[in-house]
């Protein structure tokens, strides 16, 4: 939820700023008009994709990669006693 503000304000800005492109007439405006509304369309849906699509997939993805559980036990059993190596000399 962080990212959310900076994301959508430049989503926005940039779908603005492609806004004439897409209502421009006049000589050369077919042109115009298509690169307009593949810009506006193709931030749109990519905008969409990075706050929904995204994070679902990072959570079935992150859920499969969990780390085990360990217990105290285990957890005792794996480390090595900290004791200095010259302190018996």
């Amino acid at each position: 939820m962080t990212r959310l503000r900076p994301v959508l304000m430049t989503s926005a800005a940039t779908v603005f700023g492609h806004l004439p492109l897409v209502f421009a007439t006049g000589p050369g405006s077919a042109a115009r008009n298509s690169i307009g509304t593949v810009l506006v369309a193709g931030m749109s849906v990519g905008t969409l994709f990075t706050l929904f699509v995204v994070p679902v997939f990072y959570s079935l993805i992150a859920a499969e990669h969990a780390p085990k559980p360990v217990t105290i036990t285990e957890e005792l059993a794996v480390q090595p006693a900290l004791v200095p190596e010259t302190a018996n000399a």
